[in-house]
């Protein structure tokens, strides 16, 4: 497994004092939620890479910029590279062409057009979108301030603790997987053999995890009962859970920044720098 799925998996947040570490849950959500939507609002690569380099921005601010970037990078890359070849040539409303070559595949041409390509970039960055504003809310949010969120929105305490509870078993099994990984190899457990039977090799692994996670489990079950988890009592939260001035700021931003979307997009269009059509049908528009 990677690095960056490991990190992922494991959700550490980046622990700084920084202005966006200090926003509201709430606010970096709503934020996420937003952007997503006016990236799909939007049917034009230019604005949606813009949006993708505000979100970047911001990560960067986070101190979570390399991790978003290689996420991002991973999935969009690869994408754009096959949808451009097979959108920029076989998409059914293809008109402007950009290059011919001549009896390059099997002895047949083949040629890349505009609007395949077009379109075959800007829905990658839109995924991109949605994925570096999810990482930016999940990688500067302490766990406990999401926590705090849903005990603020008044969501059931049993189902806030099964939020944190695989929050924090998930980085624990990671580490208990990998100490056991490392206990069968000292037994003589390979993995520089081939894929068949290193998936053989690893149902080794399987039996032990699983018994010291019903362990961990049942541990975590006792501790909570003995601590009142199941008493009928008001629940309390022993964090300030208002929002700030910089939460309002940032608010604000986000209300200036509607209008001026909302003003491109009723006076110049869903594309309004490169113009392209959206087809329903195969009718363009």
């Amino acid at each position: 497994m990677s690095s960056l799925a490991l990190s992922i998996l494991q959700r550490k947040p980046v622990e700084r004092e920084t202005f966006i570490h200090r926003l509201d849950a709430r606010v970096k959500f709503v934020f996420f939620l937003w952007i997503s939507i006016w990236a799909y609002i939007f049917l034009d690569y230019v604005v949606t890479l813009i949006f993708l380099a505000g979100v970047m921005v911001l990560n960067l601010l986070g101190r979570n910029f390399s991790r978003t970037m290689k996420a991002v990078s991973i999935i969009i890359v690869p994408w754009i590279a096959v949808a451009s070849l097979i959108l920029g040539a076989y998409f059914p409303w293809n008109k402007t062409l950009l290059v011919k070559f001549e009896g390059i595949l099997f002895g047949y041409d083949y040629a890349l057009y505009y609007e395949g390509i077009a379109w075959s970039v800007t829905w990658p960055l839109r995924i991109g979108v949605c994925i570096a504003s999810a990482m930016f809310f999940l990688f500067t949010t302490d766990p406990v301030k999401l926590i705090a969120l849903l005990f603020k929105l008044r969501v059931p305490f049993r189902f806030i603790y099964g939020i944190a509870g695989g929050l924090q078993l998930t980085p624990i099994l990671l580490n208990d997987l990998h100490t056991i990984m490392e206990a069968q190899k000292s037994r003589g457990l390979r993995t520089d053999v081939s894929i068949m039977k290193r998936a053989l090799h690893y149902l080794a692994l399987i039996v032990p995890l699983t018994l010291s996670t019903l362990n961990k489990v049942q541990i975590r079950a006792t501790a909570l009962e003995a601590r009142g988890f199941s008493a009928p009592v008001q629940k309390t939260w022993p964090y300030d859970l208002s929002l700030k001035r910089r939460d309002y700021a940032f608010i604000a931003g986000m209300i200036i920044m509607t209008a001026v979307f909302a003003f491109i997009y009723i006076f110049y269009g869903f594309s309004p720098i490169c113009r392209l059509e959206f087809y329903i049908l195969g009718y363009g528009g």
